[in-house]
Order: structure tokens, then sequence, then C-alpha cells
């Protein structure tokens, strides 16, 4: 997100075409978000399936699988916007662009959504296998996460939904982060 500072209405549904002219004002910028996001979005994938294969309960595997789709989704959406600034706004003319522009950005921003509602259904899921595991904290917190989460699917249709990612966010990124705090952990013994 840190390279999309300049283009503070990115993901928003009300601004598609705001959007759209700031990334083409920060091409570079763009660029490097869509890699990023790429690139965190596959670690992201592997890391639910990681800990779906060390939790190891069919709930946890669901999970992680509906986590890692969502993930891998959302990083093939991310590509758009860097195929918008580098082969679509510099060879056409100004308003002839737009239909093109919101086409490409509305389906960035739609498998966000989808990744959004896999993600909070798949932290419902893990959530429910870490309660049953007996690792309530962790658990709560995905379960938490996984409730804020699923509303931000809301995101293509209502500013408010894309908002709500302020609130998920940190939480699915604490239980991440926590979570493979207690992997490393776990490797580190058997080692």
């Amino acid at each position: 997100m840190a390279f999309l500072w300049n283009v503070p209405v990115a993901y928003r549904p009300t601004d598609i075409d705001r959007w759209a002219a700031l990334s083409m004002a920060h091409p570079l910028a763009t660029v490097a978000s869509a890699v990023s996001f790429i690139l965190g979005l596959v670690a992201l994938a592997g890391w639910a399936t990681g800990l779906g294969r060390h939790v190891g309960t069919p709930w946890a595997r669901f999970g992680a699988s509906s986590i890692a789709a969502g993930a891998l989704f959302n990083a093939v959406g991310c590509v758009t916007p860097l195929v918008l600034v580098s082969h679509v706004l510099p060879g056409c003319d100004g308003p002839a662009c737009a239909p093109v522009a919101r086409g490409l950005l509305g389906v960035t921003l739609s498998l966000d959504a989808l990744f959004n509602l896999l993600l909070g259904i798949g932290l419902l899921a893990m959530g429910g296998a870490l309660w049953g595991a007996r690792v309530r904290a962790l658990a709560t917190l995905g379960l938490v996460a996984g409730l804020a989460s699923i509303p931000v699917a809301g995101q293509p249709f209502s500013e408010t939904a894309a908002k709500l990612l302020g609130i998920a966010g940190p939480l699915w990124l604490v239980f991440v982060l926590w979570s493979s705090v207690r992997l490393w952990r776990v490797a580190g013994e058997r080692s």
C-alpha cells in the first residue's frame, strides 16, 4: 500500500475514474504496487496452505484452501492496474480510455472483493479448527478477523464496505503474524 500513497482512491468503488487518472500520473508506483501485491498474495496462499497442513483438520484444510484460492484470484486481479498503465493508457486518448480503464480496475476491485469473502470464510473455518485444537486466543482472533473480512466483499458496490478494510486488514494481518510465529516455534522444536 505504500506505493499507492499518491493514489488514495485505489480500491474505492466511487472513484474508479480518479483511480485510473492517478494511476497514470504515477505509473511506476502503480506497477510497483501491483508487483508487490502479487508477490504478497502468492506468499499468503503459501502461508495458508502451510497452516492448514499444520493444523491438519478438515476445517483447517478447507479454511486454508479458501484463503489460498482467494489470494491467488486476487493476485491475478492485481495484474490489471499494471496492464492499464503499461499498455492501455499510453496508447489511447483521454475519454476514449475511460471504459477500458473502468473495466480493468473493476476486475481488480471485484477480485479483491472475492479475496475478502474467501479470506473471511477461510478465517472462520481456521478459527473453528484452532478452537477445536484448544488454541483459543488465536482461534478467537481468526473468528473475529473472518467476521470483519466478509463485509469487505461488498466493496465493488459500497464505499462503506471498502472502508471496513481499515478494520479487517489489521485483524487478519495480526492473525497471519501470530500464527506464523506459532508455526516457526513448532518448526524450531522439531529441528
